[in-house]
């Protein structure tokens, strides 16, 4: 399914000028001139590109893994970002090292699952935490492509902080990661 397909009208119309800025043939876009994203230095156009391709399901989603939203945040991120609290590895659903927490008031996974400008914000948030941590690998060289900040976002969005080290530096871990590594080529060279 088409990533942007899954986002809401809202924010699909939003990002939709911007893509379609992006798009055109002079370059022209609905957005007004100099409009930043909420990452220093990023353009609004680039960011709403990355945040369509990092919508990966449907709002209401929650995996078994406990993933949940749109953009398949964990307990251990929502901690990070200030939506949950306690984080810890548990058994949930049949699996075992679940990522668990709770939520802090008023939030809820109810609430959470209904709410797409708090998906939104987790991610914003969790974007905003992780690029420093990222962008000491900016450059690197992934299997003959250079690391660009949007792509190591990408792969920090499914390893953490801690795997995108591993993830740079082994290309045996970049292959048995397959998702993260097909993550990483989606969301490479946006910024």
């Amino acid at each position: 399914m088409n990533p942007i397909s899954i986002l809401p009208i809202s924010i699909f119309s939003f990002l939709g000028g911007a893509l379609l800025g992006r798009s055109s043939r002079k370059n022209l876009s609905m957005l007004p001139p100099g409009k930043m994203g909420p990452l220093p230095g990023i353009p609004l156009y680039s960011w709403s590109r990355f945040v369509a391709i990092m919508a990966m399901a449907p709002k209401t989603t929650s995996t078994s893994r406990g993933r949940m939203g749109t953009f398949g945040l964990d307990a251990r991120r929502l901690a990070d970002v200030g939506f949950m609290s306690k984080a810890r590895k548990a058994a949930m659903n049949g699996e075992t090292g679940v990522w668990v927490g709770e939520w802090k008031p008023p939030l809820s996974t109810e609430k959470f699952l209904a709410s797409t400008p708090a998906q939104y914000e987790a991610f914003k948030r969790s974007m905003r935490g992780l690029a420093p941590a990222v962008g000491a690998f900016v450059g690197a060289d992934i299997d003959g492509v250079k690391a660009t900040l949007s792509g190591l976002l990408g792969v920090g969005h499914l390893a953490g902080e801690a795997g995108v080290a591993s993830w740079v530096k082994n290309p045996e871990i970049r292959r048995k990661f397959a998702t993260t590594t097909k993550n990483f080529h989606a969301t490479n060279n946006i910024f």
